[in-house]
């Protein structure tokens, strides 16, 4: 069995690489930059420099691919986000129905049942529709909640204002998950192979977490006596995502994630399977707290 991963050199991605690798999987790690994939060949990877947006390099990724981890690269710079999210896709889709791979596990997020309505989170979408479009290919699509590592960019708002919020209610509770357990979680099934057909698997963390409590959790973390949760309009939403150098219109579809989340779209179901184990306090204590007192 040869497996192919994409975002390689991410937080995801890496994850996957590094447990199959470990276990003496044949694997193809695949990135932009060949010094950022050192260490996974290291491990005996076999590197693969390809962009993503350029077909004959996501076909020659695939070559002779029996299973992949796939997922689409957070390229945040890209003048038409959207855009480039389904030129991946698709990049993807013609590459693996091209080289008859069987198997993918990719990752997604809650919400991605929505064609509309949920900012980026629509590509995800569209990556699913379009894999499961391949008739003899077995998908399992992971539809993951809030990632805890994405508090990593609060860190600046905390110390230097002495706030955290977001573009939604300080009651309002989402699932954070952290990338650690996505990618535990790809792996096992990528080893295991385990599932056909068309297939969708939520990922939430331990529980839900609210706006407010959040705060608490930071606040403890840190050291600090209080930390208040301030609910910020879609205007000051973007005018922050902006200023941390995104474009307009890509922060356009980041305040209409949060409008999708306040409105109900970004559905999920949790039981036993999506109940993963990192809990915000742990990874509080041991991720955030460390780049906090580093600012």
């Amino acid at each position: 069995m040869k497996y192919c991963v994409l975002g390689a050199t991410g937080r995801t991605g890496g994850i996957v690489a590094t447990e199959l690798l470990k276990d003496g999987y044949q694997v193809r790690v695949v990135a932009r930059s060949l010094d950022k994939l050192e260490p996974l060949r290291a491990l005996g990877a076999e590197p693969c420099v390809a962009d993503l947006q350029v077909l004959d390099d996501v076909k020659r990724a695939f070559a002779d691919i029996e299973a992949a981890y796939v997922m689409i690269p957070p390229n945040f710079t890209a003048s038409d986000f959207r855009k480039f999210q389904d030129e991946v896709t698709d990049n993807i889709a013609d590459a693996i129905a091209t080289n008859g791979t069987k198997y993918t596990v990719s990752l997604s997020s809650i919400g991605a049942e929505n064609p509309k309505g949920v900012g980026p989170v629509n590509g995800l979408h569209y990556m699913e529709v379009q894999l499961d479009g391949i008739p003899d290919l077995n998908t399992l699509h992971v539809r993951a909640g809030f990632f805890m590592e994405n508090l990593l960019g609060s860190l600046g708002m905390i110390k230097g204002m002495k706030i955290y919020g977001a573009a939604c209610p300080p009651d309002a509770a989402w699932p954070l998950i952290s990338t650690g357990d996505i990618g535990h979680y790809a792996a096992q099934r990528l080893k295991a192979l385990n599932f056909s057909g068309k297939n969708v698997q939520f990922l939430l963390g331990p529980r839900d977490v609210t706006g407010e409590e959040t705060a608490r959790i930071l606040a403890a973390a840190f050291g600090m006596e209080a930390l208040p949760y301030v609910h910020f309009t879609y205007e000051d939403m973007k005018k922050g995502v902006v200023g941390g150098g995104v474009l307009p219109n890509t922060a356009d579809l980041f305040v209409e994630l949060y409008d999708g989340f306040n409105k109900g779209l970004l559905t999920y179901h949790r039981d036993t399977e999506s109940t993963t184990n990192t809990k915000l306090e742990d990874f509080a204590a041991k991720v955030l707290k460390p780049a906090f007192d580093s600012r």
